[in-house]
């Protein structure tokens, strides 16, 4: 097998292994902010595909060793981020808590990424 098909693959996994996993993470962390929170639950449809497409953008920048993609990555979170309300506390700690898990699960899909491909 190829080295890049070898590495192509090593991506996909570590990818979909954590994704799969992520998804009950994140469901756990909507499900407890939305007792609180009523429309937290109205996003949820598009923060899945959103937070798979950041995920998978951030895992493609660590692999290609262009670590300039985390700032890539904060600004765009941020200058969306800047039109919302900032009144909500819920809304900004189940924005925090989110953006972290998120990066968890990134640096965790590396670390599985750079052990699949030795």
């Amino acid at each position: 097998m190829q080295p890049t098909i070898f590495k192509i693959i090593c991506f996909a996994i570590s990818f979909c292994v954590l994704e799969v996993i992520s998804i009950f993470i994140f469901k756990w962390i909507r499900n407890t902010f939305a007792k609180k929170e009523s429309g937290t639950n109205q996003k949820a449809d598009w923060s899945v595909l959103k937070g798979l497409i950041e995920r998978g953008m951030l895992l493609l920048g660590f692999v290609a060793s262009i670590p300039t993609i985390v700032v890539f990555f904060g600004a765009i979170k941020l200058g969306t981020r800047l039109k919302e309300s900032s009144d909500s506390k819920i809304s900004n700690d189940y924005f925090l808590i989110g953006n972290i898990t998120s990066a968890i699960v990134v640096l965790l899909e590396y670390l599985l990424f750079q052990l699949l491909s030795k």
